[in-house]
């Protein structure tokens, strides 16, 4: 239950603010760049080293973070402010 509870606390929304975390230690560049080329718009650096704020649809985002070995979490309210109620592009 708590895991349950945990993992839903950290889900990504289906399109809003997220944060890109790379775990292999990937350059924020590289990380900017896979993540704009599937539709994420960069809102920010993260708090993580070398995690990145970015807008966009969790579908295009988290799939390409599978294949480069990024996670992708909901992103953290204080950094986002009134960013999640925001339409944006993609």
């Amino acid at each position: 239950m708590t895991l349950a509870l945990l993992a839903a606390m950290l889900a990504p929304p289906e399109e809003g603010p997220m944060m890109v975390i790379p775990l292999d230690g990937e350059g924020m560049g590289q990380t900017i760049s896979w993540a704009s080329g599937n539709g994420a718009v960069l809102i920010g650096t993260g708090p993580l080293p070398g995690s990145i704020l970015v807008y966009g649809k969790r579908k295009q985002v988290t799939e390409a973070a599978w294949h480069h070995n990024g996670l992708v979490i909901k992103a953290p309210a204080i950094f986002c402010g009134s960013l999640s109620s925001t339409p944006r592009k993609s």
